[in-house]
């Protein structure tokens, strides 16, 4: 069986070290929660096979689906089965640990980029982008003071960072035939499968 390869694209502010000359290396790209392209295309490229988001947020235009690629939505807020098949402690998953969760149980991947996994850190900027550029459907993370207005996160995620960190490294361990690249502001240790960015 040949095997796939697959980039997969948060929205955290280390995107900024991204290049799409190493996205363009993957078969495959996955956006998370619908990262931001336009103009940012030298980071982020412009491809994206599979748009993994929460029913809440704003679609893409046609046109904009159309230019990427996209070829299969995947709906992860609550009630869905993607969210209800996740079990790992009492994590709550984030969209892009989803995703995650899908492309490494599944046999036919081999290679793993996880790109913008910042794991959303108390007082950090929560996307690379401008906060002028996030969805309007997410208003109400400045309403309720989640975000100041520089977009940074103030309160606790309930996306627990510490306990995050824990579930990838036990896949990273699960599945030491595979290979991983993380780019991340958060901390990882150094594996014989997985290359920090």
């Amino acid at each position: 069986m040949r095997k796939k390869t697959v980039a997969i694209l948060g929205k955290g502010p280390s995107v900024g070290r991204c290049k799409k000359s190493f996205i363009d290396k993957f078969e495959h790209v996955v956006g998370c929660g619908k990262p931001v392209f336009k103009g940012y295309e030298h980071l982020v490229g412009d491809r994206m096979h599979f748009d993994y988001a929460n029913r809440t947020s704003t679609d893409y235009p046609y046109p904009e689906k159309d230019r990427l690629g996209i070829r299969m939505s995947i709906d992860t807020g609550s009630g869905t089965k993607i969210r209800e098949d996740f079990k790992y402690k009492d994590l709550d998953p984030s969209t892009g640990i989803l995703a995650f969760h899908d492309f490494v149980t599944n046999s036919e991947y081999q290679e793993i980029a996880l790109l913008g996994f910042d794991l959303f850190q108390q007082h950090q900027k929560m996307y690379y982008f401008k906060p002028s550029e996030f969805d309007k459907a997410v208003d109400w993370l400045w309403a309720d003071g989640t975000y100041d207005a520089n977009g940074n996160l103030t309160t606790v995620s309930g996306h627990n960072d510490k306990l995050t960190h824990e579930y990838l490294i036990s896949m990273f361990d699960l599945y030491p035939e595979k290979k991983f690249y993380i780019l991340s502001s958060y901390s990882f240790e150094k594996r014989d499968n997985l290359t920090i960015m």
